[in-house]
């Protein structure tokens, strides 16, 4: 009888150990794989944010062109497509450089849209004010020369020629 309890305390450990050794590393790898999703959630969070703000970014890139074009109608209609993402995005992204610049772009939709609706061409600036706005929350350069001077070098070089 006692060493029937000796075997089946022995046999008890062996298995317990064989066990121990397959769970333990296993459980260490999904630790750590459950790290690394959680870090891989948060980095597609921030890249899906990025994204949407690229794209508001070419949304005040072509109501930028409809100004300059002077289709106030197709730039009163981009406008309002865009504010209304941009206060929809401004719920969406957490605090920092990119939800200031979608609040600051928010606050522009009365002048610009005010302006449109008047048909100034001074809301072109208002337009890429915005648009440095979201290129600085995106880290991209601005550009070198305002995109309503373009049409400068053009003209300069034809009289020279």
């Amino acid at each position: 009888m006692k060493r029937f309890l000796v075997v089946l305390v022995v046999a008890i450990l062996v298995v317990g150990a064989a066990v121990l050794a397959g769970y333990w590393p296993e459980h260490q790898r999904r630790q750590a794989l459950e790290g690394q999703l959680s870090d891989l959630r948060v980095e597609l969070a921030e890249a899906t944010a990025r994204v949407r703000l690229g794209e508001l970014l070419g949304e005040l890139l072509a109501l930028e062109d409809a100004i300059a074009a002077q289709d106030y109608g197709q730039a009163q209609a981009q406008a309002s497509t865009l504010f209304d993402t941009a206060r929809v995005e401004v719920t969406r992204v957490e605090a920092g450089p990119s939800r200031a610049a979608l609040e600051q772009l928010v606050l522009l939709r009365d002048p610009v849209t005010a302006g449109l609706a008047r048909g100034e061409a001074s809301t072109l600036a208002r337009v890429e004010e915005a648009e440095a706005l979201v290129r600085d929350a995106l880290g991209y350069p601005r550009p070198v020369m305002p995109r309503g001077g373009e049409d400068e070098p053009a003209s300069a070089s034809a009289s020279e020629g």
